[in-house]
Formats: C-alpha cells, sequence, structure tokens
C-alpha cells in the first residue's frame, strides 16, 4: 500500500509541474510581445495598424538584460504559485495520512492527537489574551484591532513554540548525557 502511495504522490506532482509550467510558458510569448511593441512605441512610431506593428516588431531586438528578466518573470509566474499548491499539499498529505495510519493501526492514539491539538488550541488563547490590539496602518494596509490582535496572538504562539522546542531540545540532550 505504501509503494503505491508514493507512487500516487509522485504522479500528483508530476501533473502538477506539467500543469503549472505548461500555465507559466503560456504568459511568456505574451510578455515578449508586450515590450516588443513599448520597444516600438519608443523608437517614434505611434499610431500604426497592427500589421505594420508586428513588421516593426520583427526588425526590434530586445536587449539581452530585458529578454532575461522576461524570461526570469515568465518562470516566478509559474514558480510562485506552485509552491504554494506544493506547500499547501504537502500540509495535506502530512496531516491526513497520519491519521488515516491512526485510525487503522492504533485508533487509541487519536485520543492523544486530541490531546495536543487542544493544548495548541489553549496555548494559542494564552497567547492571543496577552497580545496588543493596536490598530495599524501604513500607506498600503490598515488593520483593525481584531486582526492586530489575532497576529500578535500568533507570532506570541510561535515565540512560545520556538522557546519550548529550545527547551525541550536542551532538556532531552541533557537528560541522555546521564543515562
Amino acid at each position: 500500500m505504501q509503494k503505491y502511495l508514493s507512487f500516487i504522490i509522485y504522479g500528483i506532482v508530476l501533473v502538477l509541474f506539467v500543469v503549472f509550467g505548461i500555465y507559466g510558458c503560456s504568459g511568456y510569448p505574451k510578455q515578449k510581445d508586450l515590450a516588443l511593441e513599448q520597444a516600438v512605441t519608443e523608437k517614434g512610431y505611434d499610431n500604426v495598424t497592427k500589421e505594420r506593428m508586428d513588421e516593426l516588431k520583427e526588425q526590434v531586438k530586445l536587449p539581452t538584460k530585458i529578454e532575461d528578466q522576461i524570461t526570469g518573470n515568465a518562470v516566478a509566474d509559474w514558480f510562485i504559485p506552485l509552491s504554494y499548491v506544493l506547500v499547501g499539499f504537502a500540509m495535506i498529505v502530512a496531516i491526513v495520512l497520519p491519521l488515516i495510519y491512526t485510525v487503522t493501526q492504533d485508533p487509541k492514539a487519536l485520543v492523544k492527537i486530541a490531546i495536543s491539538l487542544g493544548v495548541l488550541v489553549v496555548v494559542f488563547f494564552i497567547c492571543y489574551a496577552f497580545a496588543d490590539n493596536t490598530p495599524v496602518k501604513t500607506t498600503d494596509v490598515e488593520m483593525g484591532e481584531s486582526g492586530s490582535k489575532y497576529i500578535g496572538g500568533v507570532l506570541i504562539m510561535t515565540y512560545v513554540m520556538i522557546a519550548v522546542a529550545f527547551v525541550g531540545a536542551i532538556f532531552g540532550e541533557v537528560s541522555r548525557s546521564f543515562k
């Protein structure tokens, strides 16, 4: 079962690469065409017909720096959404597969998982209570009191979890050295 499951996961990732690759490569000609049109208009040709524009675009040579920038933009246009999808997919797989395994192999372990999630929720609400709710206003973003308090709670919880992990690692090493 695990052998087939890994093949399924690899297949899904491969399909995502192909789909996003086709999506990303489809944007490249449009960006290059737009850059060529801009280069033609910068040469002083205004209000030309479509046929004349196509003819002038063939005569214009884009600098290598702009070609590289267009290529980089086309690649980024599909790598960034692909990375979001793959991270989301990995998160879902990392959560769902152990749950399926636990349910089929050891249903009593679900109680431990529920207790762990409950502790995380309690820690979040404690951190949320300590968070500041000052509204934030910048030139681009305006955040109200509730958003500020939520983000503050998440940040404080992150700091607490890092501290717990650090203390746990030190405690584990020290206790292992005495055994």
